[in-house]
């Protein structure tokens, strides 16, 4: 591209600047590998979260939050938005720490990495996460959008985030992962070393995505948690930078102009 002398350098650099924004907007509808998107429905400066399955499985029998914390990043293998790479938490309770608290409550809404909504907040408000009621989409996918519909989960929480318990002849049980409480005999089932379940359920209801109707299962099985992203904020449409940078050429050309005439 030909440019006159006679533009000032300032000019030139705004003119280069709005152009090279041309070239990154162009880009960004350009699929990349471990990139997340952004879902359709939300714009500029708005706030979202991602939550996945892990598409592999592990044991619920630590007690450690950390080691979920550890296996949900490197099931998200480095994924990135905006190309800065996203942290993860773990979406469980272990019997000493509530997922809830584990995530951090925001307000943010909730998102399947193909965009579908899954929780207007990660709280306890209505429709948040934690209300205890249906979601608007069941997180049953992982974040290359692959299905484990009907499978089990580990999460040792309730539908309110906090670490399951139930109460059982006067006595209060914790569910959270890495339960070693030994033996439980309840009734005539031992349910030693158990922790909370939840299911994956394209058509679950209520809280069972995180708290299966109460169910436990002995935590040497290994099964699939859910990973949630951090609060990640939607930047403005190329189309802004683009406005903003050609406003910034027709101040510099009107200035030039005045000091011509």
């Amino acid at each position: 591209m030909f440019f006159s002398p006679r533009f000032s350098r300032f000019v030139q650099a705004a003119f280069f600047s709005a152009a090279a924004v041309v070239i990154h907007g162009a880009s960004q509808g350009i699929a990349l590998a471990g990139e997340i998107g952004t879902p359709t429905t939300l714009h500029g400066g708005d706030q979202f979260r991602i939550i996945f399955v892990t598409p592999d499985k592990i044991t619920g029998s630590s007690p450690t939050i950390s080691d979920y914390n550890t296996f949900v990043n490197t099931e998200a293998a480095g994924a990135t938005y905006n190309g800065v790479t996203v942290h993860w938490s773990a979406v469980v309770s272990t019997t000493t720490v509530n997922a809830k608290d584990n995530i951090g409550l925001t307000t943010s809404g909730v998102y399947l990495s193909n965009g579908n909504e899954v929780a207007t907040s990660a709280d306890t408000n209505a429709g948040g996460l934690w209300a205890g009621g249906s979601l608007i989409n069941q997180p049953i996918t992982d974040l290359s959008n692959n299905s484990y519909d009907g499978s089990t989960v580990w999460t040792g929480t309730s539908g309110v985030g906090t670490t399951f318990s139930s109460v059982n002849g006067g006595n209060t049980y914790n569910w959270g992962l890495g339960n070693s409480q030994s033996p439980i005999i309840i009734g005539v089932t031992d349910y030693g070393n158990n922790s909370g379940v939840g299911l994956l359920s394209s058509s679950g209801t209520g809280y069972n995505w995180i708290s299966n109707q109460g169910n436990v299962a002995l935590n040497s099985n290994s099964y699939q948690i859910y990973g949630i992203s951090d609060v990640l904020t939607v930047v403005p449409e190329p189309s802004t930078f683009l406005i903003s940078g050609l406003g910034i050429l027709m101040i510099g050309l009107a200035q030039r102009n005045r000091k011509r005439n």
